[in-house]
């Protein structure tokens, strides 16, 4: 095994030594299943690109960027294979100093912004990627947008053609209130 400082680190982690003053760009990719994002009724089609913009300030870090994926899976209306396309933003403030509790105390409630120990090298972005990626996730599939599903009554695709169901028979259930109706 190789030693500690030559084994390559997760491209989650940010290294905050090795960001310089200035402006800084981080772009990796990373796999659903290192975001924990398997959990999801989703198949995650390919790996998650996060393309980053650190803004460094002595001790302060600006983080910045943009997240890019596609899931799949069954259309909602046919069942028919569904792909949408995500995107999502993420922004947050680091500040890496010693801080009293009145300070941690005024940021808990905060998610975009955060002070951690002088010492620390790296911060971890596993949690914040996860988070950008599931609040994007669609309620629906749609295998395209005027999907007309499928028959309720036989089951056939009306997308490829019409049923010969009748749309205007009355549901059993319902026959006493129709009658009252006529």
């Amino acid at each position: 095994m190789p030693p500690a400082h030559l084994q390559q680190r997760p491209s989650t982690l940010l290294a905050l030594d090795d960001f310089e003053e200035g402006v800084n760009r981080v772009n990796f990719e990373v796999e659903a299943q290192q975001l924990d994002l398997g959990d999801t009724e989703f198949d995650f089609t390919v790996p998650v690109a996060v393309h980053l913009t650190v803004a460094r300030t002595i001790q302060m870090f600006s983080v910045k960027g943009r997240l890019r994926t596609s899931v799949g899976g069954a259309c909602c209306r046919c069942l028919l294979p569904a792909k949408a396309d995500l995107m999502s933003e993420i922004r947050f403030l680091l500040q890496r100093k010693e801080a009293s509790d009145l300070e941690v105390e005024a940021i808990e409630d905060q998610d975009d912004v955060d002070i951690v120990d002088p010492g620390t090298k790296e911060v971890d972005l596993v949690e914040r990627l996860h988070d950008a990626v599931v609040l994007e996730l669609p309620l629906r599939l749609y295998c395209k947008t005027d999907c007309k599903g499928l028959c309720a009554r036989c089951g056939k695709d009306l997308n490829a053609d019409v049923c010969s169901c009748v749309e205007d028979e009355i549901d059993p259930r319902w026959e006493a209130l129709a009658r009252l109706k006529k």
